[in-house]
């Protein structure tokens, strides 16, 4: 029972899915081998009572295939197995070819009767599963080089049956054999590239939501302990009236710490962000001594927003907010603004300090926002104002109407 259940979790589980297919076609080519085997064994045992053979002299060499053949199978069982290193794939791959061309030369000089000595189809299988093992798990020259060998091992019929040479036949072989290798080699190549693409999505996402979660209320701690350290001496009840929020917002800090790791151990936890027109109205603030007042304002049905593109206008706007509060030099108010129109959402946060453009110091601010909006078909732009002091970023993103109805 304890058997069952473990192959039943291959299947149901999709990691180890393919791993359980590999060793159930494993399980099925050697049973399908050493069938053709005993059907070769059992043709050689017959020849002695067929009256009129127009083969060879019945001799002890009837069983000379059927011997090749069941050494091929073994080399095959012994690699066929999902675990087996391309190491001992090359030598079992080697060896069995070698061993079908030495029993062809074996029985090249013997009296061939009509047909001769044919290769029998437990050989001729086992080699060429054997060549799509080495094209499936072994370099490129392995590969030439036991190809060479299945064409050399196919090529010697010529010796046991007295037909023309005939190449083609022999390079067809060789193609079939490689064919499954080199198929099954590009899907596992495809699947591990989407692997890796999903992996790499994963590192982004877990990045974006680190740096759009926590960064804006360490940030928002950071500025005012540094205004803090300027007015102390001349303000004393400064500090006590800046210690109260600094600790809000390291306590917020901390719970979106924690929504994000709850998000990453459950995949259906509840999302990391608050929703976006909440969030958006706690971004509003006002001016503090050293900190500019942060000012926002909503139009339209903001509250309708889709999940994925209310938490992308959210985590733009925290950013921009981030960036004013910690570049904006000589800034006394950051504006938001959020329009749900007919289609679309746009987002402006625009400070009036000034300074150089904030692309500087490493962050990955900038760069985070772009991608969350052009994941959603939308456009982001950022630069210095065109009609006013200050740094303006500004956001449009698409909303079907689809979309729009889902959200309701």
């Amino acid at each position: 029972m304890p058997r069952f259940s473990t192959l039943t979790g291959y299947f149901t589980d999709p990691s180890a899915r393919p791993r359980a297919l590999a060793v159930c076609a494993a399980a099925g080519l050697a049973v399908a081998l050493a069938a053709l085997w005993a059907a070769d064994l059992g043709r050689a045992l017959a020849i002695p009572g067929y009256q009129d053979w127009a083969g060879p002299p019945s001799s002890p060499m009837d069983f000379a295939p059927s011997v090749s053949g069941a050494v091929c199978a073994l080399l095959l069982i012994l690699v066929v197995r999902p675990r087996a290193g391309a190491g001992a794939t090359f030598a079992a791959a080697v060896a069995a070819p070698l061993v079908v061309t030495a029993c062809s030369v074996l029985l090249w000089p013997l009296p061939g009767g009509l047909f001769g000595y044919p290769i029998a189809g437990s050989e001729f299988i086992a080699i060429l599963s054997l060549l799509s093992l080495t094209a499936l798990r072994c370099n490129v020259p392995r590969i030439v080089a036991v190809s060479f060998l299945v064409f050399l091992a196919a090529y010697s019929d010529f010796l046991r049956e007295p037909f023309t040479l005939d190449p083609s036949n022999s390079l067809l072989a060789v193609a079939l054999g490689l064919a499954p290798g080199l198929y099954l080699r590009w899907r596992g190549s495809e699947r591990r590239a989407h692997e890796e693409r999903a992996r790499q999505a994963e590192r982004l996402a877990i990045a974006r939501d680190l740096h759009d979660v926590v960064a804006h209320e360490v940030t928002g701690i950071v500025v005012q302990a540094q205004a803090l350290r300027h007015v102390a001496e001349r303000d004393p009840s400064a500090v006590r009236e800046a210690l109260p929020r600094i600790e809000e917002a390291g306590t917020r800090a901390l719970e979106s710490m924690r929504g994000l790791v709850s998000g990453l151990r459950e995949q259906d936890s509840a999302p990391l962000a608050p929703l976006a027109a909440e969030g958006l109205r706690e971004l509003a603030a006002p001016a503090a001594p050293g900190r500019p007042g942060v000012a926002v304002e909503l139009s339209g049905p903001v509250e309708e927003l889709p999940a994925d593109v209310g938490t992308a206008i959210l985590r733009v706007a925290q950013e921009s907010v981030t960036n004013a509060l910690r570049h904006a030099r000589g800034a006394g108010r950051v504006q938001v603004r959020v329009t749900v129109g007919e289609g679309a959402v746009e987002l402006e946060v625009a400070d009036d300090g000034h300074g150089t453009p904030r692309r500087g110091g490493g962050g990955h601010g900038l760069v985070g926002m772009a991608e969350r909006v052009r994941l959603l078909g939308g456009e982001l732009s950022a630069g210095p104002s065109e009609t006013r002091q200050g740094w303006t970023v500004r956001a449009q993103v698409p909303v079907s109407e689809r979309e729009e109805g889902e959200a309701r």
